[in-house]
């Protein structure tokens, strides 16, 4: 009979080890999941934050370029006033 409940009791642990090592099993296969959905959410993020970016960028160079333009006009505006008024004179 004292073997019986050494055989017992061992089976007992060994069942209750097995059980939480399942559980944590688990466990750490759900949290790994979860981890590789959040690393490519943050990949999918930085890609659009750097396609974003590059919009911006784009953005700010034909801004630069519309100043330009504007200031390249207003300079030939000021030609042209200064052309017709020399030819105003000349008649």
């Amino acid at each position: 009979m004292g073997i019986f409940n050494d055989i017992n009791a061992i089976l007992g642990v060994a069942v209750a080890g097995l059980t939480l090592f399942g559980f944590f099993q688990n466990k750490m296969t759900n949290n790994e999941r979860r981890l590789t959905i959040l690393e490519e959410k943050n990949n999918q993020q930085d890609r659009e934050f750097a396609e974003v970016k590059n919009i911006l960028d784009n953005h700010d160079q034909q801004m630069k370029v519309l100043i330009q333009m504007t200031e390249q006009i207003k300079n030939l505006s000021e030609k042209i006033e200064k052309i017709d008024k020399k030819l105003e004179k000349v008649k």
